[in-house]
């Protein structure tokens, strides 16, 4: 809306072609077949030479635009956006429908609760978006771009902020931006004059330069702003060193079949797609370190009934044969006593570190294991990985997906920290409870060791307290009894021997207690090592708060034939864990 003063003077009415304007002799002299007629409108008394006051002027309609991926996206770059109607009503998170959300992890209760229960919750999913100040509910979506000088092809939808009002009166245009170039039909940026016609519009948006966090904003012609992209800090780059490390069995046949997964693996760009149509969102770039030599051969008659069953040919878990529990040692020493069975990840791990870590120094990126036989069609592993603990550094793609290239994103971004991004119920609940009730006892038995082991050095500093006064009695005595007069020598003796024995039996005591205050510290190290773990492996829940319907999104963490895209929160924990864990952080250039 602009707004005018008219020029003093005897104004007429002027209607014409549905249209209402004011002309006054001075201004307008040749109305055409215009009707004139006199009278008051809006307040304003025409036909009068009375001063006219100001007057509102609508100068085009409102409008507001949307942005969204075309539908030939394949996850070139990471967009991220929420629709809402005009109430502010959550519809879709990207394309996936709100009505699909199940479970939105509660941070207080530290549970998983169902959105059917507290509907509410999902309100929440608003805070990872800012809003953006319009007539209607306007949520600004999240763009990442890695590559530089890389076009993206967005699809911008016009919409009237009031119902029915005709867009094609609206010019549209992109401010002035040197990190980022909008393209509308080869107009760039403040040159662009788009005429909306109601359908979505594809614009080429072009990173020009590294930037921190920026906004691309669409306006109006009288430059009010309408519409917004916000491009995430690309200044950086995580980068993530990945090892491909082949499993066949140790046949006269292995080096045959080593190279053909290594030229599959190249054939089908596996390390391209990584860089260009999965992880790039989140700003990794994978490096694949590809050598032959590393390998595990197994002897499949060794690992039959264990890890492998040579008649179905087929890698299998480790379990106890008698139904009872089983032990192994992990990837950072540590024994585990009580599991249901040996993963065989734990079992490439182990032959992995054998071969190739016996010096001890760690390859410090992920471990991608490929290798031409499945798993058990039991437990329906194409590919497996794990959250927890949050440093696993593995990641394993068997024979049956060997060509599906999202299971490759999907297994390394498991070791990143994303979890499924569907929820089973009884698996999901049971290893959440499991957890806590660990790590609930682990804070126990650590406080009371920190008690027990407190109360031992109390006792220690008074004992030895004790034997030093004694000591310094002894002394005496002993410097008394060398005085060639003093007459009670034997007395003193007596009592020197008396304090001797009594240091030296609280000095067996001090002993036993100070193995006692070793050893709680022992566990006391234990204890928080381990309370740690758990509360990092429940921060894994935290962070992945959001759990659709199985196989009903297009996310890489979901289980759909298609799956292309991740969301920004997901670009985060994965950049958090390449940084941690994995990899080192560089200039974008």
């Amino acid at each position: 809306m602009s707004r005018t003063r008219i020029v003093k003077g005897i104004y007429t009415k002027i209607s014409q072609e549905g249209h209402s304007m004011y002309s006054n002799a001075n201004i307008i002299t040749n109305a055409g077949a215009a009707i004139t007629e006199t009278g008051v409108e809006n307040g304003v008394s025409y036909g009068d030479p009375k001063s006219p006051p100001f007057i509102e002027f609508e100068t085009g309609v409102e409008l507001y635009i949307e942005f969204e991926p075309l539908p030939a996206y394949n996850g070139e770059f990471g967009f991220d956006w929420l629709n809402t109607d005009s109430s502010d009503n959550i519809l879709k998170i990207q394309t996936d429908d709100i009505a699909n959300l199940e479970f939105v992890f509660d941070g207080s209760k530290q549970e998983y609760v169902s959105i059917s229960s507290s509907p509410d919750l999902k309100n929440g999913i608003k805070k990872d978006y800012n809003k953006f100040p319009l007539k209607v509910p306007y949520y600004i979506p999240w763009l990442s771009l890695m590559k530089l000088n890389q076009e993206i092809k967005l699809n911008m939808v016009c919409k009237p902020i009031k119902a029915g009002d005709d867009i094609s009166k609206a010019e549209i245009s992109f401010g002035k931006n040197e990190y980022y170039e909008v393209d509308i039909d080869g107009k760039k940026n403040e040159n662009i004059k788009y005429i909306p016609d109601g359908k979505p519009k594809e614009i080429i948006i072009k990173c020009i330069k590294a930037s921190k966090e920026v906004g691309i904003v669409a306006v109006d012609k009288d430059k009010k702003e309408i519409g917004k992209i916000t491009a995430i800090d690309n200044t950086r780059i995580y980068d993530l060193p990945v090892r491909l490390v082949c499993v066949v069995k140790d046949s006269p046949n292995k080096e045959a079949e080593i190279s053909q997964l290594i030229s599959d693996f190249k054939t089908d760009k596996i390390e391209e797609y990584l860089n260009q149509n999965s992880l790039n969102q989140a700003l990794i770039k994978t490096t694949v370190e590809i050598d032959s030599k590393y390998r595990i051969a197994f002897d499949e008659t060794a690992w039959n009934g264990t890890f492998y069953n040579k008649t179905g040919n087929y890698f299998t878990n480790r379990k106890d044969t008698a139904g009872g529990k089983v032990s192994y040692i992990d990837d950072d020493g540590e024994e585990h006593t009580d599991a249901e069975y040996e993963h065989i990840l734990d079992k490439f791990l182990r032959e992995y570190k054998t071969a190739f870590e016996t010096d001890g120094k760690k390859f410090k990126g992920i471990l991608l294991f490929i290798t031409n036989i499945d798993k058990d069609p039991i437990d329906n592993e194409g590919g497996v990985s794990r959250t927890q603990p949050v440093n696993f550094r593995e990641a394993i793609v068997f024979g049956s997906n060997l060509k599906n290239k999202s299971t490759y994103a999907h297994e390394i971004a498991h070791a990143l920290g994303l979890e499924h991004y569907f929820w089973r119920d009884l698996e999901y609940k049971q290893e959440l409870e499991k957890l806590k009730s660990r790590l609930f006892k682990n804070k126990q038995t650590t406080a009371r060791n920190k008690e027990i082991t407190k109360g031992n050095e109390v006792a220690l500093k008074k004992n030895k307290e004790n034997i030093r006064i004694r000591q310094q009695e002894i002394d005496k005595w002993t410097n008394e009894k060398k005085k060639p007069d003093y007459p009670y020598k034997k007395e003193a003796q007596d009592r020197i021997d008396k304090l001797e024995k009594e240091n030296s039996e609280t000095r067996k005591i001090n002993k036993d207690i100070q193995e006692k205050i070793d050893e709680g510290k022992v566990n006391i190290e234990k204890g928080e090592k381990q309370i740690k773990q758990d509360e990092d492996n429940l921060k894994v829940y935290k962070e992945n708060k959001y759990k659709f319907k199985e196989k009903l999104t297009l996310n890489v963490m979901d289980y759909s034939s298609t799956r292309n895209i991740f969301i920004r929160w997901q670009w985060q924990v994965m950049q958090n864990d390449v940084k941690s864990y994995y990899g080192s952080i560089t200039e974008n250039k």
